[in-house]
């Protein structure tokens, strides 16, 4: 009881730290999903915060508007392509050939046997991001016209508007020195410069071999000011393990198939400059970073933009841990996608 006591008591403290209310809705909401496990708490979240892609919606107005429409697969991506589809009077319903989500359906929604549509005239929209081609094939192989089958881009799967970059309290500095952990191909820092007036440097992490590779191929006219590193980001230079295939879905691990090489943040940067702007999207290894990253902080007061949805633990930790390393923090937090991912926690000076 002491320990449920104890929780609660952060929890409401965190609460309390956050600037506005948006920030609050999404971590109430955040945390009823995470005891529950309910999708209409994020769903929630996603209806109220985030913008519904106007390139998806461009896509939509080139559906047959006579026909019905079936989203195929009723996975974890399901849900967030219904988000698309709900209050268009053309949807039916799922299509999977899952037998117990046939059975008790999806979100109220009936999910057809995959037979269904060979006897049908309906518009089937993919709605699974992983396994789209693996989808498209089956249904042409089995008859199915080309012309009924559409997929759209991955703005329906996982939509990132504004991410790290465009909050209403977001302050760019004359000049930029920009930490990206995680960096994946350089995506992000490419994206701040759109943003700032002068991007001066960057600090870029990314211990998967093959987004490394990407960072080097995509970093082209950025190459003078980015210094590119093949680490992940630690509380400590050690080795350590990745679980998961090399790409968005790698996380560390106590065992895994790959061996990688961490290192603080501290020890990387030069002590001479001032840090304007930390990111990390470091699936799960956050709060170890923000430990090796700890004196650039507290010496350097930078902007944070911090992922918190990779482990329960870091609704609680995240926060807490930046507060007690600069108390004068502004913290926020932003959603950024249509699914549980993508939720962000900002300090700001």
């Amino acid at each position: 009881m002491a320990i449920e006591a104890e929780m609660m008591n952060k929890f409401q403290q965190i609460y309390a730290m956050l600037e506005d209310d948006e920030s609050k809705d999404i971590y109430l909401n955040r945390l009823n999903y995470l005891i529950t496990g309910d999708f209409r708490y994020m769903k929630d979240i996603i209806n109220k915060y985030v913008p519904r892609s106007e390139t998806v919606q461009e896509c939509m107005r080139l559906l047959p508007p006579e026909k019905s429409i079936v989203l195929y697969g009723a996975g974890n991506d399901a849900e967030v392509c219904l988000y698309y589809f709900e209050e268009d009077p053309r949807f039916i319903g799922f299509c999977d050939s899952d037998e117990e989500k046939q059975k008790y359906g999806l979100a109220g929604y009936k999910v057809f046997d995959p037979e269904y549509l060979l006897n049908s005239d309906d518009t089937i929209v993919i709605s699974s991001n992983k396994f789209k081609d693996e989808i498209r094939e089956s249904l042409i192989e089995k008859g199915v016209s080309k012309e009924r089958i559409f997929c759209f881009l991955p703005q329906m799967y996982n939509y990132r508007e504004g991410e790290y970059f465009e909050p209403d309290f977001m302050v760019f500095e004359e000049e930029e020195i920009f930490v990206d952990a995680g960096a994946y191909n350089l995506e992000t820092t490419m994206r701040l410069q759109n943003h700032c007036k002068i991007l001066k440097k960057v600090y870029a992490f990314e211990p998967a071999i093959e987004n490394y590779n990407n960072c080097k191929k995509y970093r082209g006219g950025v190459k003078s000011i980015v210094e590119l590193m093949p680490y992940g980001t630690w509380s400590e230079r050690k080795t350590l393990y990745f679980s998961g295939a090399e790409g968005t879905d790698c996380m560390v691990a106590e065992t895994g198939n790959t061996s990688i090489e961490v290192i603080s943040i501290d020890e990387v940067i030069d002590s001479s400059e001032r840090v304007t702007f930390i990111k990390m999207d470091v699936e799960g290894s956050e709060l170890e970073s923000l430990i090796g990253a700890s004196k650039t902080i507290v010496k350097d007061k930078p902007k944070l933009a911090v992922c918190i949805y990779h482990k329960p633990e870091d609704m609680i930790t995240l926060p807490w841990y930046i507060k007690q390393l600069v108390p004068e923090y502004r913290l926020f937090i932003r959603h950024h996608s249509g699914r549980e991912v993508e939720t962000v926690l900002y300090a700001m000076p």
